[in-house]
Protein backbone atom coordinates (compact mmCIF):
# COMPACT_ATOMS: atom_id res chain seq x y z
CA UNK A 1 0.00 0.00 0.00
CA UNK A 2 2.77 2.04 1.04
CA UNK A 3 4.48 1.64 -2.69
CA UNK A 4 1.67 2.40 -4.45
CA UNK A 5 1.17 5.84 -2.56
CA UNK A 6 4.40 7.36 -3.19
CA UNK A 7 4.16 6.21 -6.98
CA UNK A 8 0.99 7.95 -6.90
CA UNK A 9 2.80 10.98 -5.62
CA UNK A 10 5.42 11.02 -8.22
CA UNK A 11 2.93 10.86 -10.76
CA UNK A 12 0.86 13.75 -9.02
CA UNK A 13 4.31 16.34 -9.21
CA UNK A 14 5.16 15.07 -12.53
CA UNK A 15 1.28 16.15 -13.40
CA UNK A 16 1.93 19.58 -11.64
CA UNK A 17 4.52 20.13 -13.65
CA UNK A 18 3.18 20.04 -17.03
CA UNK A 19 -0.74 20.93 -16.30
CA UNK A 20 -1.76 23.00 -13.45
CA UNK A 21 -5.42 22.48 -13.02
CA UNK A 22 -6.00 19.42 -14.96
CA UNK A 23 -7.63 15.89 -14.01
CA UNK A 24 -5.60 13.25 -15.46
CA UNK A 25 -6.09 9.52 -15.60
CA UNK A 26 -2.85 7.59 -15.42
CA UNK A 27 -2.92 3.84 -15.03
CA UNK A 28 -6.34 3.32 -13.83
CA UNK A 29 -5.67 6.22 -10.95
CA UNK A 30 -7.32 9.62 -11.15
CA UNK A 31 -5.34 12.35 -9.89
CA UNK A 32 -6.64 15.99 -9.77
CA UNK A 33 -4.31 18.60 -9.95
CA UNK A 34 -6.20 21.56 -8.55
CA UNK A 35 -5.64 20.72 -5.20
CA UNK A 36 -1.89 20.11 -3.61
CA UNK A 37 -1.15 17.38 -2.61
CA UNK A 38 0.08 16.59 1.18
CA UNK A 39 0.61 13.44 2.27
CA UNK A 40 1.01 14.16 6.28
CA UNK A 41 -2.27 15.81 6.62
CA UNK A 42 -1.00 18.23 9.62
CA UNK A 43 2.05 18.67 11.58
CA UNK A 44 1.84 16.07 14.40
CA UNK A 45 4.47 15.56 17.28
CA UNK A 46 4.82 12.91 19.61
CA UNK A 47 4.23 13.97 23.21
CA UNK A 48 6.23 12.24 25.87
CA UNK A 49 3.95 11.41 29.22
CA UNK A 50 4.52 9.40 32.05
CA UNK A 51 3.36 6.10 31.53
CA UNK A 52 -0.39 4.61 32.54
CA UNK A 53 0.75 0.70 32.29
CA UNK A 54 0.29 0.92 36.65
CA UNK A 55 -2.81 2.43 37.10
CA UNK A 56 -4.15 0.38 34.11
CA UNK A 57 -2.86 -3.01 35.87
CA UNK A 58 -4.22 -1.32 38.93
CA UNK A 59 -7.67 -0.50 37.92
CA UNK A 60 -7.71 -4.41 36.15
CA UNK A 61 -6.65 -6.03 39.06
CA UNK A 62 -9.03 -4.05 41.52
CA UNK A 63 -12.22 -4.94 38.99
CA UNK A 64 -11.35 -8.46 39.03
CA UNK A 65 -11.10 -8.97 42.46
CA UNK A 66 -14.58 -7.01 42.78
CA UNK A 67 -16.00 -9.33 40.56
CA UNK A 68 -14.03 -12.26 41.95
CA UNK A 69 -14.51 -11.68 45.49
CA UNK A 70 -16.27 -8.39 46.83
CA UNK A 71 -19.67 -9.44 44.79
CA UNK A 72 -19.99 -13.38 45.25
CA UNK A 73 -18.79 -12.77 49.30
CA UNK A 74 -21.35 -9.61 49.40
CA UNK A 75 -24.24 -12.25 47.90
CA UNK A 76 -23.28 -14.83 50.88
CA UNK A 77 -23.47 -12.47 53.62
CA UNK A 78 -27.09 -10.93 51.74
CA UNK A 79 -28.52 -14.32 51.23
CA UNK A 80 -27.49 -15.62 55.24
CA UNK A 81 -28.84 -12.72 56.65
CA UNK A 82 -32.22 -12.02 54.88
CA UNK A 83 -32.70 -15.71 54.56
CA UNK A 84 -31.32 -18.04 57.27
CA UNK A 85 -30.85 -15.35 60.45
CA UNK A 86 -29.61 -15.02 63.70
CA UNK A 87 -29.66 -17.86 65.75
CA UNK A 88 -32.47 -17.90 68.15
CA UNK A 89 -32.00 -18.51 72.44
CA UNK A 90 -33.32 -21.88 73.41
CA UNK A 91 -32.74 -23.71 76.58
CA UNK A 92 -30.25 -26.76 76.12
CA UNK A 93 -31.53 -30.39 76.75
CA UNK A 94 -30.77 -32.46 79.30
CA UNK A 95 -27.28 -34.20 79.04
CA UNK A 96 -26.09 -32.22 75.87
CA UNK A 97 -23.65 -30.46 75.62
CA UNK A 98 -23.10 -27.83 73.37
CA UNK A 99 -20.41 -27.31 70.70
CA UNK A 100 -18.28 -24.34 70.66
CA UNK A 101 -19.41 -22.59 67.93
CA UNK A 102 -23.32 -23.16 68.92
CA UNK A 103 -22.49 -20.29 71.67
CA UNK A 104 -22.76 -17.72 68.16
CA UNK A 105 -25.26 -16.13 67.25
CA UNK A 106 -24.41 -14.77 63.74
CA UNK A 107 -24.33 -17.78 60.72
CA UNK A 108 -21.43 -16.59 59.27
CA UNK A 109 -19.25 -16.35 62.54
CA UNK A 110 -20.94 -19.58 63.51
CA UNK A 111 -19.35 -21.07 60.40
CA UNK A 112 -16.05 -19.59 60.51
CA UNK A 113 -15.76 -20.97 64.26
CA UNK A 114 -16.45 -24.36 63.82
CA UNK A 115 -14.51 -24.59 59.90
CA UNK A 116 -11.75 -21.93 60.19
CA UNK A 117 -10.70 -21.34 63.48
CA UNK A 118 -9.88 -24.19 66.45
CA UNK A 119 -11.67 -24.23 69.42
CA UNK A 120 -10.91 -22.94 72.25
CA UNK A 121 -10.06 -25.92 74.18
CA UNK A 122 -7.14 -26.80 71.58
CA UNK A 123 -6.20 -23.52 71.76
CA UNK A 124 -5.59 -23.82 75.87
CA UNK A 125 -4.10 -27.49 75.28
CA UNK A 126 -1.54 -26.30 72.79
CA UNK A 127 -0.82 -23.29 75.71
CA UNK A 128 -0.47 -25.66 78.37
CA UNK A 129 1.72 -27.99 75.88
CA UNK A 130 3.75 -24.67 75.28
CA UNK A 131 4.24 -24.07 79.26
CA UNK A 132 5.01 -27.42 79.98
CA UNK A 133 8.26 -27.45 77.14
CA UNK A 134 9.13 -23.69 78.95
CA UNK A 135 8.76 -25.45 82.31
CA UNK A 136 10.83 -28.39 81.34
CA UNK A 137 13.78 -26.26 79.37
CA UNK A 138 14.18 -24.52 82.92
CA UNK A 139 14.71 -27.28 84.60
CA UNK A 140 17.05 -28.84 82.24
CA UNK A 141 19.25 -24.98 81.99
CA UNK A 142 18.98 -25.44 86.21
CA UNK A 143 20.67 -28.53 85.98
CA UNK A 144 23.23 -28.13 83.71
CA UNK A 145 23.99 -25.19 85.39
CA UNK A 146 24.21 -27.05 88.58
CA UNK A 147 26.54 -29.47 86.97
CA UNK A 148 28.89 -26.82 85.64
CA UNK A 149 29.20 -25.20 89.20
CA UNK A 150 30.19 -28.90 90.46
CA UNK A 151 32.54 -29.46 87.69
CA UNK A 152 34.43 -26.53 88.94
CA UNK A 153 34.36 -26.43 92.09
CA UNK A 154 35.91 -30.59 92.32
CA UNK A 155 37.44 -30.67 88.86
CA UNK A 156 38.30 -34.20 89.23
CA UNK A 157 36.53 -35.65 86.24
CA UNK A 158 36.64 -34.72 82.71
CA UNK A 159 33.39 -32.01 80.72
CA UNK A 160 31.20 -33.34 78.82
CA UNK A 161 32.63 -31.12 76.26
CA UNK A 162 36.31 -33.21 76.26
CA UNK A 163 37.63 -35.74 73.54
CA UNK A 164 39.65 -38.14 73.87
CA UNK A 165 42.72 -38.22 71.71
CA UNK A 166 43.37 -40.87 69.57
CA UNK A 167 46.88 -42.60 70.25
CA UNK A 168 46.96 -43.96 66.51
CA UNK A 169 47.48 -41.00 65.16
CA UNK A 170 50.05 -40.35 68.20
CA UNK A 171 51.82 -43.12 67.36
CA UNK A 172 51.92 -42.25 63.63
CA UNK A 173 53.17 -39.05 64.22
CA UNK A 174 56.02 -39.95 66.62
CA UNK A 175 57.38 -42.66 64.16
CA UNK A 176 57.37 -39.97 61.35
CA UNK A 177 59.24 -37.17 63.80
CA UNK A 178 61.93 -40.06 64.77
CA UNK A 179 62.59 -41.02 60.94
CA UNK A 180 62.87 -37.52 60.20
CA UNK A 181 65.36 -37.08 63.12
CA UNK A 182 67.35 -40.19 61.97
CA UNK A 183 67.78 -39.80 58.29
CA UNK A 184 68.28 -35.54 58.78
CA UNK A 185 69.79 -35.60 62.38
CA UNK A 186 69.13 -33.30 65.33
CA UNK A 187 70.83 -29.67 64.29
CA UNK A 188 68.01 -29.22 61.51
Amino acid sequence: MVSWSALGRSFGINLLKSNKNSTSLVQNVKFSTSKALGGDHGHKSFVIQPSRWQYHKFKDMFHYYVMVGLIPISAIIFYTNVFIGPAQLTPIPEGYVPKHWEYYRNPITRFIARYIHPSPQQEYEKFMHYIDEEAQRAKLRALEKEILAKMGERQDYQAYYYRPMVNKYMRIEKKTGEEIVERIGDDY
